[in-house]
């Protein structure tokens, strides 16, 4: 087909064909598909909701409000995302005692919406905390700093269970 659309001979090879005709190869093409279908459909560690069996009881359903009072020895979680043209990123920063303890900044797929980048990164924040080697034993008591109130709401609705939200929960 490409010999044709291009008017060349017919001992021009197929890639040379491609070129001339401006025709993608079929091979790229193909690997392209796959990796668009793959990006959307088998991103099971995300997008696919709770199985019932694992959803928490109403009971067990951690309180996410804003604090009316802060006390003093509490770790800060300050989180950012955003979504520019094709590209989708965020960041967080772990604060105590205003120290930084750690920062991390996560490139995401561009299929990524700002609201999942939001819990994407409050999730691996969480993570990271448990991580921390703290000096006290104590009780840790966190503060997620964000202004996705979208993500904050996803968080609250008691109806929502989707393997990530259901992770941010139970961290």
């Amino acid at each position: 087909m490409n010999i044709k659309m291009a008017k060349a001979f017919r001992t021009l090879s197929y890639e040379a064909s491609c070129v001339v005709a401006g025709v993608c190869p079929i091979r790229l093409a193909v690997e392209e598909k796959v990796r668009t279908y793959k990006a959307t459909h088998n991103n099971i560690e995300y997008d696919v909701p709770l199985e019932v069996r694992y959803w928490p009881h109403p009971v067990e359903v951690p309180l996410i409000s804003a604090p009316t009072e802060i006390p003093h020895n509490i770790i800060n979680i300050f989180t950012d995302s955003s979504k520019i043209g094709g590209k989708v990123g965020a960041a967080a920063g772990i604060i105590k005692d205003d120290i930084v303890l750690h920062q991390s900044k996560y490139k995401l797929h561009e299929r990524c919406s700002n609201n999942r980048a939001e819990q994407v990164v409050i999730l691996r924040a969480l993570g990271q905390i448990q991580n921390l080697q703290l000096a006290e034993d104590a009780e840790k008591i966190v503060v997620v700093n964000t202004y996705s109130k979208v993500a904050l709401d996803t968080l609250q609705n008691r109806n929502k269970h989707y393997i990530l939200v259901g992770n941010i929960r139970r961290k």
